[in-house]
């Protein structure tokens, strides 16, 4: 448990740095510490917790409901706010530095969190981007919280950033987050960014799934920032 959640951890021998990892929308803590081979093998801590409304906690919002896109922000907004204490718990409690990485919603969120301050080592954005998806004809926003992350998204804040270094990992046949999403993330970032900090890896054929290669290029930029 780590800030009153349950967390799924996998530790090594020898830990050197903690890797908070956030999944997405339908997924959960395991599915996405799945999705992360050899990072325990090179030295990461790897703490994942489940969204609000996922895993252990419930049901997820459903594509049937009238307010999905809506509700889908909401457990957004919360889980940003609940891995902000797993973080900060988790760096008090093993002293080691700490790296942010998130899987398509869980992408999303890491932007949030750089956006709104939280300054990890390093960050990996798999299969998203720092813009909401688009609101589906007919739904309307009624939280204002999610009308303004639609007003002023995560990555029109690129100031806030920090400098953090980020990488963002993305298939040319995402049909979920379609790259064009993330191009336009990186775009809206780089006149905010210092020189070898931001940066993009496009893997060629992928769908929208954490590839094994993904995998690989991302804890290779995490290393780097050790």
């Amino acid at each position: 448990m780590l800030a009153g959640l349950p967390v799924l951890a996998q530790i090594p021998e020898n830990p050197r740095a903690i890797l908070l990892a956030l999944h997405g929308l339908q997924g959960s803590k395991e599915h996405i510490l799945s999705l992360l081979p050899g990072f325990k093998e090179a030295g990461f801590l790897l703490l994942a917790p489940d969204a609000p409304r996922h895993g252990e906690r419930g049901t997820p919002p459903s594509a049937k409901s009238g307010r999905y896109v809506e509700e889908v922000y909401q457990v957004a907004l919360a889980f940003a706010e609940e891995a902000w204490r797993v973080a900060e718990e988790a760096r008090a409690r093993y002293g080691l530095p700490l790296f942010l990485a998130g899987g398509s919603l869980g992408a999303f969120v890491v932007h949030l969190l750089l956006s709104r301050g939280f300054r990890p080592r390093g960050a990996l954005a798999f299969i998203g981007s720092g813009f909401p998806m688009k609101l589906p004809q007919g739904q309307s926003l009624q939280d204002p919280q999610v009308a303004a992350l639609y007003q002023a998204p995560p990555a029109t804040r690129g100031e806030a950033y920090g400098g953090v270094p980020l990488l963002h990992l993305h298939g040319t046949r995402d049909l979920i987050v379609p790259l064009e999403r993330m191009e336009k993330t990186v775009a809206a970032l780089r006149p905010h960014y210092p020189e070898g900090r931001l940066a993009r890896f496009v893997e060629e054929g992928a769908g929208h799934i954490i590839t094994p290669l993904m995998a690989r290029v991302g804890r290779a930029f995490l290393e780097a920032w050790l």
